[in-house]
């Protein structure tokens, strides 16, 4: 063997050679450099020498374990152990190099093991016989290069890269957005260790007959029942610019299988925050609360694509389902629905009676208008203005190519929405709102029982339209729809609070938190959320939490549960520096109390200067926290004659508490409609 970095070392003892050499032929027939010592006579300076090269140069160590191994107390196998582990010593933790792999029942806590082999997860390949997943996982490995994983706070995503925009950040911003959740006791979990390799797996021919010791539940960890975690699937392609196929492909299995009552599905950002890292199954399914994950592999050639997909046990290591699938990419949403099949199969969902209408609803057959939808969506993580009049453009040619593409209505009508919210200009709010609804009226239409359009649709009714009994309707539907999405969850959440439906709005709050542990913008969500339905405590909590994933994206709402505890000190610090509409409101008020009159009058300069009318909400909230009742009364009505989104929030807004009970706040309440 040549002394490539590329190359596998593989340790074996000598009852263990049938099954080695299967393993060998197997990495050689898929282009690997294997070394693979089938000398009968072991020994001598030369040999010795050999191998002490070998392994000091090779890029993975395989050690093929099991009953073999472990009853023998002395064989050279042990002496190659302890060369690998003397030099995985020498090591970054986060290499991965060391590849204990079980061809049969052997516990990974067995006596007579290097201490090295337990930190580090397994594979399993009954009787060496190996599959297209495991070829797949050790090609992975070897692609990692050896500094490619990052430190402990790197398992935090970070936040969403934004344009700064001061003007007309209007206080519904908190609460909108991509939502996913996952209680914080998980989330801490995650920040934990790393260990070197990844899952372990078996061939489906030992599934069945799975021994105690392999079920067996790990100590501390009880996930939820048929629960799963979609990973975002490698990019094989060999071109980097496939990137957002490979995670579109993700996306889109992940979506569907989200559709599908009875399964538990944890959210995208939580298990792409994982992308590039070099974390073991057990431990990515600790964070995530999940008990099995789904990953793979994607290689894209014009219109043509090869999915490797492998669905993991995380309690046993066991691989529960393998497949590989050439397909022509018209044919990508039998595609999803072969892959839910399996899924709903191997985890024992409940069968679905039309599971093809289930999955496949809103999707394409039309490979040049799914390329232009995965390219919009991979610019929706980074909201900005520049990216989303792109996805509005890539979604208009897409809904070219196939005029019943809902999920590309759907998608464009997001990106209307969130323009008409942030940053259009004023006179450009109506008719951008109006697009938005045309466009996933039409999504509806197409695809009647999508949730996520659904929830869309309620977010427009909300702020464009400011109906919010026909948004209510919309919310209903998503969460019967659509009960496991997180992003439709994210909606329902925000319109309960803001309907002062408290019990509602905390249930779904830590219901999602449940599905998505490592997102900012979830934790955001819930702290925003926490607020308006006045668990305060709860919001600085959330908050906290955002922080300690690295995001700045809780100082608002931080900023304004403090003021409603009365805390204005502490809350000085956390609304600073004065960059949006809702700091800035915030910090009139508190100057105000703090008798720094000049400076509150000056910040609320600040604010008229930049937004005009478009603040007329946050004027009101000023006003009446200043004792100014007159004034506060005439900008909430303002806010209604100008279609402010912000009187979504009256009913829950701690800063109009001074005027609630007023005659003229109470008309316009009534104007509003509000649902009972």
């Amino acid at each position: 063997m040549s002394e490539t970095n590329k190359a596998i070392f593989l340790s074996y003892a000598k009852q263990d050679a049938e099954a080695a050499e299967r393993i060998c032929t197997a990495l050689r027939a898929a282009g690997m450099e294997i070394w693979f010592d089938q000398s009968e006579l072991r020994g001598g300076d030369a040999w010795d020498a050999s191998i002490r090269k070998q392994i000091k140069n090779c890029a993975l160590f395989l050690a093929i374990i099991s009953k073999n191994t472990r009853a023998r107390q002395e064989g050279y196998f042990r002496l190659e152990w302890k060369l690998a582990v003397d030099r995985s010593h020498l090591m970054s933790q986060e290499r991965a190099f060391l590849l204990p792999v079980a061809i049969d029942d052997t516990p990974e806590d067995s006596d007579n093991l290097p201490d090295r082999f337990k930190e580090v997860q397994w594979l399993r390949l009954r009787d060496g016989r190996v599959s297209d997943s495991f070829i797949d996982r050790v090609n992975r490995l070897l692609a990692v290069p050896a500094a490619a994983s990052a430190q402990f706070s790197a398992l935090a995503p970070p936040a969403s890269a934004t344009d700064a925009r001061p003007s007309r950040s209007k206080r519904h911003s908190l609460l909108l957005g991509s939502a996913a959740f996952i209680l914080a006791v998980l989330a801490a979990a995650a920040v934990r260790h790393y260990l070197n390799a990844r899952a372990g797996v078996a061939p489906e021919s030992a599934i069945a007959a799975n021994p105690p010791s392999a079920t067996a539940k790990i100590a501390g960890f009880n996930p939820p029942v048929h629960s799963i975690a979609v990973m975002p699937f490698a990019n094989i392609s060999g071109d980097p610019a496939q990137e957002y196929f490979s995670d579109g492909l993700s996306e889109e299995l992940l979506d569907a299988l989200s559709r599908l009552p009875g399964l538990h599905v944890a959210a995208r950002t939580s298990s792409f925050s994982f992308k590039g890292k070099s974390i073991t199954v057990t431990d990515i399914a600790r964070a995530l609360n999940v008990g099995a994950l789904l990953e793979g592999s994607v290689r894209h050639d014009g219109t043509k694509v090869r999915i490797s997909a492998q669905l993991i046990s995380a309690v046993t290591g066991f691989e529960l389902w393998s497949q590989t699938y050439d397909r022509d990419l018209k044919d990508v949403l039998k595609l999803q629905t072969d892959v839910a099949a399996a899924v709903i199969q191997s985890l024992r969902v409940k069968l679905i009676d039309d599971l093809p209408a289930l999955v496949e609803a809103g999707g394409t057959h039309d490979p040049r208008a799914l390329d232009l939808f995965f390219r919009a969506r991979a610019l929706g993580g980074h909201q900005s203005l520049q990216n989303l009049n792109q996805m509005v453009e890539l979604t208009t040619q897409a809904i070219r190519l196939d005029p019943q593409y809902a999920d590309a209505y759907t998608s464009r009508a997001n990106a209307e929405s969130n323009l008409a919210g942030g940053w259009d200009p004023q006179e450009r709010i109506a008719s951008r709102y109006a697009e938005a609804r045309r466009d996933i009226e039409r999504a509806i239409e197409l695809a009647p029982q999508n949730g996520r359009s659904r929830a869309e649709y309620g977010t427009i009714l909300q702020n464009g339209y400011l109906d919010f009994r026909g948004a209510q309707v919309q919310f209903a539907k998503a969460e019967e729809f659509s009960p496991s999405d997180v992003t439709s969850m994210a909606s329902v959440a925000n319109f309960q609070a803001l309907m002062g439906r408290s019990a509602e709005a905390s249930t779904t709050i830590r219901r999602a938190l449940a599905l998505n542990p490592l997102s900012p913008g979830a934790w955001a969500n819930s702290a925003a959320a926490f607020l308006y339905i006045g668990l305060y405590e709860e919001s600085i909590k959330a908050s906290d939490h955002v922080a300690s994933l690295g995001s700045s994206a809780g100082e608002e709402t931080r900023c304004q549960a403090l003021i409603a505890l009365g805390k204005d000190q502490e809350a000085l610090g956390h609304c600073q520096p004065a960059d949006t509409a809702p700091k800035q409101a915030s910090l009139a008020v508190l100057f105000n109390r703090l008798k720094r009159q000049s400076e509150a009058q000056a910040m609320l300069d600040q604010l008229v200067k930049e937004n005009g009318d478009a603040a007329a909400y946050q004027y009101a909230g000023i006003y009446a926290q200043w004792g100014d009742m007159k004034t506060a009364l005439k900008w909430i009505e303002r806010a209604y004659e100008v279609k402010d989104p912000g009187v979504a929030f009256m009913k829950a807004d701690p800063m109009l508490e001074p005027i609630r009970r007023e005659p003229r706040f109470q008309a316009v309440v009534r104007k509003l409609n509000f649902p009972d």
